[in-house]
């Protein structure tokens, strides 16, 4: 139980700085607990989708387990992340604004990117948790890479939610880049020899980046 309770608490950790984040700019307790609650239906979503698919071969060539990495793991989840945010967006109050709606246009993006930074979070909460399970320091060491990644590629899908109708092309290039950091995420996991740092470095450095699109 006590581990239960740990494991737990690794897996939350990222999400209490968001916490107070959304309640200094008055988004709402509740458009962050629909928003994490996203995540971790995107979770189960991709996970049935991907029981349908071999893992990644880490023994096979780079451009091998690039393609398995790009379409098992990175569309697959952001894919499932796209979807359960445009369900919580049109059938909950966290709908986003679109174009004709008394928002000024520049604003559309911004209505989706906190939602679903939240999102990838919780993603990255369900995950911790399910790794935990069989190795503790696993979830430990996800709160600095892969609850970034996740936060910053949700901040993206978030985003290309809010402007989709609006710009479109805009849009489907922010999906098209969290696709791609995820792939080099994975990849550079699952590739041997390479330096342990660069996850880390990737995830943070496009967390960064997302918070300084959210902030201008």
């Amino acid at each position: 139980m006590l581990a239960a309770g740990f494991l737990f608490f690794l897996a939350v950790i990222p999400i209490i700085p968001v916490f107070f984040w959304f309640r200094a700019r008055n988004f709402g307790h509740l458009r962050l607990l629909l928003s994490l609650g996203a995540g971790l239906l995107a979770v189960l979503a991709a996970g049935l989708a991907q029981s349908f698919f071999h893992p990644p071969d880490t023994q096979a060539g780079i451009g091998t387990l690039l393609f398995g990495v790009f379409f098992r793991i990175s569309l697959i989840e952001e894919l499932s992340r796209f979807i359960t945010l445009f369900l919580l967006f049109r059938f909950t109050y966290c709908r986003i604004p679109i174009p004709g709606d008394p928002v000024p246009s520049a604003a559309q993006g911004f209505f989706g990117a906190p939602s679903g930074l939240a999102a990838g979070l919780g993603f990255a909460a369900g995950e911790s948790i399910f790794y935990g399970l069989t190795d503790t320091s696993a979830a430990f060491l996800r709160i600095f890479t892969a609850a970034p990644l996740h936060a910053a590629c949700g901040a993206r899908i978030g985003t290309a939610l809010g402007i989709l109708r609006k710009e479109p092309i805009r849009a489907s290039v922010l999906v098209l880049t969290a696709v791609t950091i995820h792939s080099m995420y994975n990849f550079f996991i699952l590739s041997p020899g390479l330096p342990f740092f660069l996850p880390g470095l990737i995830a943070l450095s496009a967390l960064g980046s997302s918070l300084m699109s959210l902030r201008r």
